[in-house]
Parts: structure tokens; C-alpha cells; sequence
């Protein structure tokens, strides 16, 4: 069976992204592919992560994963997007790295998915604004001791990636930036569903309206609807038109006053991040979808 996992990272989808495949779960399910709900497999699987990782075990893990989203014979891909399995919201990050309990439950997802074909899918954000969204979470542990992580210029993605390549290398691993999404959310959500449907999936502008002023989304989706993009590349120069045309500013603006960063250090912050993505682009196993 296909497996697709959509780990998160947290602060980047909200969800959208499986909210948007369950809106299409009857069209995708005519293809064999099943979109479960969060509460039907999440915490079936961090417990029996949880299990191996302590060294105890999960016996048919797999198999009860399978009765829980009731999947059929007819199931060939399985979408299972959730950013709790890769780690809870406080847990996302210390005072040196991203995800720092990866590795374990890197290998203990890999345990339970034995014999499977897995792709993992992971968009990462820049620090620059991943930090102050984490903070003002009110939900971050030890806060003091992430507020004085001091500048976050030792914060990098690169070394997550490694960790999941390392402990799961046969799985296919698939990557975007947070902040391309405007331009690529559609190729990520055929991705991550393994199919192309003729038209859009339905509901799949609601994210616009995380990023335009109000409206703007609904007349994005008619253009298109209107005059339907002969590629991928023509759909996001109309994108980048509507964004240039209807951003709201409000709703993209990160307030860093809680790290007592200055501008400057958010552009050093940024280029750090810039680097660090094009290290993971050259990575052998790693496909990073790019506009």
C-alpha cells in the first residue's frame, strides 16, 4: 500500500491541507486513495510510536491503523496527515534544534509502516517567523529558556532532514518552504494525494484567504475556473498578480517583539534559511517543490 505521511511541520499547514483532501475524501476515494480524519488514526499511532520507542512494542500496529480509518480492499493510497506525529506543538523545538526527538519516532513510524511505500511529506518555515509563532503559541515549554536562545543562527532544517533520511532512508521524502505556498499549494496537494484530478480540488483556494483581503479568494478561483491555467508555471503568474493585487498585509505581518530581534538580524536570519534550503535541495532522497 502507498502511505502518504504529511507531518507538518507545525505552524505551517493549520490543517488546510487535510481539510482541503477530505473535501474531495468521495472523488479520491473512486481512485482508491483515503483520506482519514486526524482523530480516527493520530492517536492509535503516537501510542504505538510511543510503545516502540520505549521498547515495548506495538504489536500489528499496521493492521489496527488499517481497521481504525476503516480502509477497504479497494485502498491503495493512504493519506495520513497529521503534525502530532511527528511531535506535539511543545515539543517541536528546544534551545538548539528543530524536532530534537525526531530520530526515535522517525524510527519508530518506520517500524510500524515495515513493508509499505512510504512518502513523507514536510514543509519547513524560516526561523525568522517560525520562532515568534512558536512563542506566541502560549503552549512552547520552558519559554525563558527558547526566548534566550539568544540570535537562532544555529537553527537549521538541514540536520532534521538528515536525521529523517538516516533513519528512514528507503521513504521518499518531499519538501516545500512555508512561504512558497502560494505559488505551489496546488502541486502540493496532487502530491500528496498521488493523483491529478481534471479540475481543481474543491475548496483548494480557502488557503488564499489565510494570505488576501477578504473576497480576493473567490475571485482567484473564478479567474482560473474561467480560464484554466494551461501549466503550472502560467497558474502562478496569475497568482503572483493577485497577490501583488489583493496581499493583506495585516494577516502576513510577524511580530518579533517577543525575541527582541531587530531587522537586521531577521535578514541574517533569512539568508541562513536561504542557504540552509538550498543544502536540502542538493540532498540525495529529497525532492523540494519549488515555484
Amino acid at each position: 500500500m502507498e502511505i502518504a505521511l504529511h507531518l507538518g511541520a507545525h505552524l505551517t499547514d493549520d490543517s488546510q491541507l487535510r481539510d482541503c483532501l477530505l473535501a474531495n475524501s468521495d472523488m479520491l476515494a473512486g481512485q482508491g486513495i483515503l483520506v482519514p480524519r486526524a482523530r480516527d488514526f493520530q492517536k492509535l499511532l503516537s501510542d504505538a510510536a510511543e510503545h516502540i520507542s520505549s521498547g515495548h512494542g506495538a504489536p500489528k500496529a499496521f493492521e489496527r491503523l488499517l481497521a481504525s480509518v476503516e480502509a477497504s480492499e479497494d485502498t491503495r493510497r493512504l493519506v495520513l496527515s497529521a503534525q502530532r506525529l511527528l511531535s506535539r506543538l511543545p515539543d517541536a523545538m528546544d534551545n538548539t534544534r528543530f524536532y530534537p526527538g525526531a530520530k526515535q519516532r522517525i524510527a519508530a513510524l518506520r517500524h510500524i509502516f515495515a513493508g509499505q511505500d512510504v512518502e513523507i511529506f514536510l514543509a519547513i518555515r524560516n526561523p525568522a517567523s517560525f520562532m515568534p509563532a512558536y512563542l506566541a503559541t502560549g503552549r512552547a515549554q520552558a519559554q525563558a529558556e527558547i526566548a534566550a536562545l539568544a540570535d537562532a543562527t544555529g537553527l537549521r532544517w538541514s540536520l532534521l532532514i538528515e536525521e529523517i533520511r538516516n533513519a528512514w532512508p528507503e521513504a521518499k521524502l518531499t519538501l516545500w518552504c512555508d512561504e512558497d505556498t502560494p505559488f505551489i499549494w496546488h502541486r502540493v496537494l496532487r502530491l500528496v494525494a498521488g493523483y491529478n484530478p481534471e479540475k481543481e480540488f474543491e475548496s483548494s483556494f480557502n488557503w488564499f484567504d489565510t494570505v488576501l483581503v477578504e473576497g480576493a479568494s473567490q475571485k482567484l478561483a473564478a479567474y482560473l475556473q474561467a480560464s484554466p491555467p494551461v501549466d503550472d508555471s502560467h497558474r502562478q503568474k496569475v497568482i503572483s498578480v493577485f497577490l501583488d493585487k489583493f496581499c493583506d498585509d495585516q494577516k502576513l505581518d510577524i511580530d518579533v517583539s517577543v525575541t527582541g530581534w531587530d531587522e537586521a538580524h531577521v535578514d541574517l536570519l533569512t539568508e541562513l534559511y536561504e542557504a540552509d534550503t538550498a543544502r536540502i535541495a542538493a540532498m540525495n532522497g529529497v525532492m523540494l517543490i519549488q515555484p
